[in-house]
């Protein structure tokens, strides 16, 4: 194993902290990138490079693996809450930069798989917790006890932690044959359900509001108090891209119910439950309610 960065010069602090040998490469040269893959005899590689901010790096990765002699797979950095960059490809600008990804390894030669989780549990993590996802809290602001549900808050939805879906990418490697898509199952929960664990984490109140499928078609959503911070957009710019998102919600997206799942190939995998990261993330007594989670 090895980690491929773009800094500008070898880390001995990244090489501490992963633990692993650290290579730089520069993301502009695919020929760079090839030679790279090629010295360190690299059969597959696994991006989580955020190519919404930058569709260049990864889209150079994509060519380099496919020329490379010695690369034969590649995990593209999808891990989306269900295969939005294939049916709304044009919904979001996640979404098109997603979709981009996945025409461009579709084209290659490479075996490849893109992983689909539901939400991501750590978005829901408090300030401060240790996780390699920043908070993002979608429709419940635990920090501020608001939520702004789309539609009933009844409809089942999958929360998976990084920790989680870590522990499957690993593990899918021994597989001999991987699948286009694959499904990791977390927890499901509604989001009354949701709310209702959260509240019991923080012993307080919420105060919470629905926005309704006819507010959402319109592009309305409820505007919570992280969401300014975390877009750093005008109020109207969150409206385009939440209100997309919120009518997955209603339209039950999240509610993964694939014939296929990681889970089911690899059952001895343990997950971490929503009540056990709310708690550790929010309850004043956390080391007590949970002294056994490591995340």
């Amino acid at each position: 194993m090895m980690l491929v960065t773009h800094v500008e010069q070898k880390s001995p602090d990244l090489e501490a902290t992963f633990g692993v040998p650290v290579t730089v490469i520069d993301y502009k040269s695919p020929s760079s990138i090839k030679s790279a893959l090629e010295a360190h005899n690299v059969e597959t590689v696994i991006c989580t490079i955020n190519s919404q901010v930058d569709l260049e790096p990864e889209l150079n990765l994509i060519l380099a693996a496919d020329s490379s002699q010695t690369t034969r797979r590649f995990i593209p950095s999808i891990f989306a809450g269900f295969p939005y960059p294939v049916r709304y490809p044009d919904s979001t600008p996640v979404a098109k930069a997603k979709s981009e990804v996945l025409k461009a390894v579709k084209k290659t030669s490479l075996e490849y798989t893109a992983f689909y989780n539901g939400i991501f549990l750590d978005y829901y993590g408090a300030p401060g917790l240790k996780s390699n996802v920043s908070p993002w809290p979608l429709f419940v602001d635990i920090l501020n006890e608001r939520a702004a549900i789309p539609g009933s808050g009844d409809i089942p939805v999958v929360f998976t932690h990084s920790s989680d879906i870590a522990k499957f990418v690993v593990a899918s490697l021994d597989l001999t044959k991987w699948r286009e898509e694959s499904f990791i199952l977390g927890e499901k929960l509604t989001w009354h359900e949701f709310i209702g664990l959260a509240k019991a984490a923080k012993g307080s109140k919420f105060n919470v509001v629905h926005d309704s499928e006819a507010d959402l078609n319109a592009g309305n959503i409820t505007i919570l108090p992280s969401y300014p911070k975390m877009f750093q957009l005008p109020e109207a710019e969150i409206q385009t891209i939440l209100a997309p998102a919120g009518i997955w919600f209603v339209n039950r997206e999240l509610d993964l119910n694939p014939t296929y799942t990681l889970n089911s190939e690899f059952p001895d995998i343990t997950l971490v439950s929503v009540k056990e990261f709310l708690n550790l993330s929010w309850a004043r007594s956390a080391a007590a309610t949970s002294p056994g989670i490591k995340i």
